[in-house]
């Protein structure tokens, strides 16, 4: 997996990721003369330039409705486009959808292959794809009422009647009326069509509206989709589980924690190839979207099964590289940074007098994306979601303004982002630096102070004597985890 360092352009918002793939060696051929008719031949490898990931949360739950959430990620999707471009020609994209290793193979290779394809018609503005989806919907989906209020309400909002009235018999005669439609206040396949249109174009923007014969892998070249998009199922989870914890989640009735923990797993990823290149849909591996996952078995690796059990210990792809089970996804992926395993964290801001920063406006550097800006909660904390690991991040903070003034960032601090799988020290060691205690200092001055500050909390309280024993280190990662009350007992004035 490439350093974070090495990848040229990488943009990040919440739940969507678009980035450069690393650049690949030339292909090299040694050849010489010969004498016989015999010949070989080279056959290039399918190298993607780019990645576009979209995750579960943009769509309804099981569901392949795309929600208003995507829109903000999708201009990055017309920025890589466009940064690949090659003398008028842009990188044709391949769509794959993904799920959870939860529930039977069947049903997870078609709500993946349901959520690709809703992507495909969006990005193409194939409304009858999204009828299909609506109407005679393949492994269950169901988009229903709730899709139709809320395609209505972004559309009518966005067109600057305020906030969208949602089903109101007014609200669809008003877009009716508008799309010189029938006015008879029902939502009926013309209508929904229109909407879908208007929808699409909302999501979009005016950037991305894709050719289905030139902007994809396959060229429209299979009437079933084949190698522009795809549903992988649950083969190429990024996340599979412990024994004990896949236990753990089993015996649980709520299964809320499960599925949170899963969420990486349930992502579309979009892959973009070099501009003009092309596949056959005939010798293209992966199924159709709404064939079954046999196909999709013919390219697993020989220890598949293994690699999709739940073992000793939780593994994630970006670290171990043992959790797909599809070897041609993983040649294309292996070393994409779409799929690193992104985290959210949480950081509390303090002023210099040790007293949290309530609503303190900041911004966020991670690794290559651009600036995030955003402000603390009513308890000085800051969180950013979905990024990349492991990685360090500056953030830079200051006081809440008066009304119609720009912040000062007048504190600074760099954050360590990695994976909990250092050894006790290192982890004590970055853990406390996140927590405000100067990197600088030796390690047993900042394990004293945490227990001067913090040691109250145990039971029996800690000794400030800059052990780093099991009591003072199951604290500290407490209060790590945790940071939603002010422990220091210090509210700001």
């Amino acid at each position: 997996m490439p350093d974070p360092e090495e990848i040229e352009w990488q943009r990040s918002t919440d739940r969507i990721v678009a980035a450069d793939h690393p650049l690949v060696e030339p292909l090299v051929a040694l050849v010489a003369p010969t004498f016989a008719d015999d010949f070989n031949t080279i056959q290039e490898r399918l190298i993607p330039k780019g990645c576009f990931r979209i995750e579960d949360v943009v769509f309804d739950f099981d569901s392949s409705f795309v929600r208003p959430e995507v829109t903000n990620g999708m201009v990055h999707l017309a920025d890589l486009r466009e940064k690949h471009e090659e003398g008028g020609a842009f990188p044709p994209l391949s769509i794959f959808g993904h799920g959870d290793p939860v529930g039977k193979d069947e049903y997870n290779k078609q709500l993946s292959g349901r959520r690709a394809t809703a992507i495909y018609a969006m990005l193409v503005r194939d409304v009858d794809l999204w009828e299909e989806l609506y109407t005679k919907p393949f492994g269950g989906d169901q988009w229903g009422n709730r899709s139709i209020e809320t395609m209505m309400t972004a559309v009518q909002g966005s067109s600057g009647s305020g906030p969208g009235p949602g089903l109101s018999a007014d609200a669809v005669k008003a877009f009716q009326a508008e799309k010189g439609l029938e006015v008879d206040g029902v939502v009926g396949p013309n209508t929904r069509k229109a909407l879908y249109r208007a929808y699409m174009d909302l999501l979009c923007g005016p950037r991305l509206e894709l050719d289905k014969e030139r902007d994809f892998l396959a060229c429209h070249g299979d009437a079933g989709g084949k190698g522009d998009y795809q549903g992988c199922g649950e083969f190429n989870p990024v996340r599979v589980f412990s024994q004990e914890e896949n236990a753990r989640y089993e015996k649980a009735p709520d299964k809320t924690e499960r599925n949170a923990q899963n969420e990486p797993n349930r992502r579309v990823m979009i892959l973009l190839f070099r501009p003009l290149r092309r596949v056959l849909p005939g010798v293209w591996p992966c199924p159709r979207v709404k064939e079954g996952p046999a196909g999709c078995k013919k390219r697993f690796f020989p220890d598949a099964e293994e690699r999709r059990s739940f073992q000793e210990h939780r593994r994630e792809f970006d670290k171990t590289h043992d959790t797909f089970a599809c070897r041609f996804y993983q040649l294309l992926t292996d070393d994409s940074p779409c799929e690193r395993f992104l985290t959210s964290f949480s950081v509390r801001l303090y002023d210099l007098m040790g007293r949290f920063n309530a609503h303190a406006p900041c911004r966020l550097m991670v690794g290559q994306r651009e600036p995030m800006a955003r402000q603390a909660n009513e308890k000085g904390v800051v969180t950013a979601l979905d990024v990349e690991v492991p990685n360090r991040c500056r953030i830079e903070w200051g006081f809440k303004p008066p009304p119609g003034e720009e912040p000062e960032f007048v504190f600074s601090l760099d954050v360590y982002l990695t994976h909990d799988d250092l050894g006790r020290e290192d982890e004590a060691k970055q853990k406390l630096h996140n927590l405000g205690y100067a990197e600088d200092n030796e390690l047993k001055a900042n394990v004293t102070a945490f227990q001067q500050d913090y040691g109250h909390l145990a039971s029996p309280p800690l000794v400030d004597d800059g052990v780093l024993d099991d009591r003072t280190m199951d604290l500290l990662r407490k209060v790590y985890s945790g940071c939603a009350d002010d422990l220091r007992g210090t509210p700001p004035k």
